[in-house]
């Protein structure tokens, strides 16, 4: 059925009773339950709406029914029959008969769980940090291949206040982003419009949102001023070489200490550097390789499995690769494939968490 093979929650809902008609496969995964199940009539949409959502849901619904909009979205959390609570983004439109009578409601349904983990984790980081974050829209054109994009205003204003000797690298390091779908972080300096400078850490990732088409450049950027002018913490270049490779050569089996080696500081520093800034260089491996295996599951090709998707992304124990991929996002590498196979190619996008650096 065509609506199955959509990457977007379609469900029909009877307006008089709430009770749900039609539901397609990305829908009933959404909402946790089984088509046959849905159309008992024993659940109404409000019934599926988390508790602490649902007298928001029932205000704009009302609204609705009463005229007074054409249509509504919102963001809330469905409860699944397992007890798991998934966030989505839901649009609903009324369907009239040939009399104008409102009959059924359309919805559709985006399931937005990732980028609301992400938004939590940035809301959280700046509540506890003073972390600056931010959500900026960009126009990507594959064929052309330079990024950021001149139509992006957003970005294009934020590197306009990116100290000239920085700037370049920061584009290149957003570029790489978006591009490749990761993340980034990098300490740039920043000018005020009276002239005054100072030290950022901007980390940020690529969001792909299907619900409009668009990608997103989320992320967050904290003050490191003192950290620079102290010379305390600031990133060495020999870091930020080893950094480079790691996004660069994610595929490649390597040692810390051959990394150490290749870019002229000893093993000591590096062990030092990242257990000062709170991240392992291990875990900082293991999680740009397990973003990548995470695209490849998402535009798998014929023949491709997890465990081979795991072997290539140098996972030589796919239990493991698989208990690592459920912690970051919820859901199993053979869960990501499933759903993968009934998107279309051009939704096989999904959100990541933010790239740590």
């Amino acid at each position: 059925m065509f609506l199955d093979s959509l990457g977007i929650g379609i469900s029909i809902v009877d307006s008089s009773t709430g009770h749900i008609r039609f539901a397609n496969a990305e829908c009933c995964r959404i909402v946790g339950y089984p088509l046959e199940r849905l159309k008992t009539g024993e659940l109404t949409f409000v019934d599926l709406t988390h508790p602490e959502d649902r007298e928001r849901n029932r205000l704009q619904h009302d609204k609705l029914v009463a005229g007074e909009v054409a249509s509504y979205q919102l963001d809330k959390r469905y409860l699944r029959q397992d007890g798991s609570v998934v966030w989505a983004r839901v649009i609903v439109t009324p369907i009239r008969d040939a009399t104008g009578f409102m009959r059924w409601f359309c919805a559709v349904v985006e399931d937005i769980t990732a980028t609301k983990i992400l938004e939590e984790q940035l809301a959280a980081a700046e509540k506890l940090a003073g972390l600056s974050t931010f959500n900026l829209i960009v126009d990507t054109d594959d064929s052309e291949g330079e990024f950021p994009p001149a139509s992006s205003s957003s970005v294009r204003d934020m590197l306009c206040r990116v100290h000239p000797e920085d700037r370049n690298g920061l584009e290149q390091a957003i570029g790489r982003a978006i591009m490749k779908r990761t993340g980034y972080t990098r300490d740039y300096r920043l000018l005020s419009q009276d002239g005054a400078l100072r030290w950022v850490r901007g980390m940020a990732t690529s969001v792909y949102s299907p619900s409009d088409g668009r990608t997103r450049l989320v992320g967050a950027t904290i003050d490191v001023t003192a950290d620079h002018l102290g010379g305390e913490n600031h990133m060495p270049e020999s870091i930020r070489n080893i950094l480079d490779h790691i996004e660069t050569h994610w595929d490649q089996k390597i040692s810390i200490e051959q990394l150490a080696a290749r870019y002229g500081v000893s093993p000591r520093t590096v062990y030092q550097y990242f257990a000062k800034n709170g991240m392992s260089l291990a875990e900082k491996i293991k999680l740009t390789r397990i973003q990548h295996a995470r695209r490849m599951l998402y535009d798998a090709k014929a023949g491709d499995t997890v465990t081979s998707i795991a072997l290539r992304c140098c996972f030589s124990n796919p239990g493991h690769f698989a208990r690592e991929y459920r912690k970051i996002y919820g859901e199993t590498p053979s869960e990501s494939l499933r759903q993968a196979s009934l998107r279309p190619a051009a939704h096989n996008d999904p959100a990541v968490t933010p790239s740590i650096r």
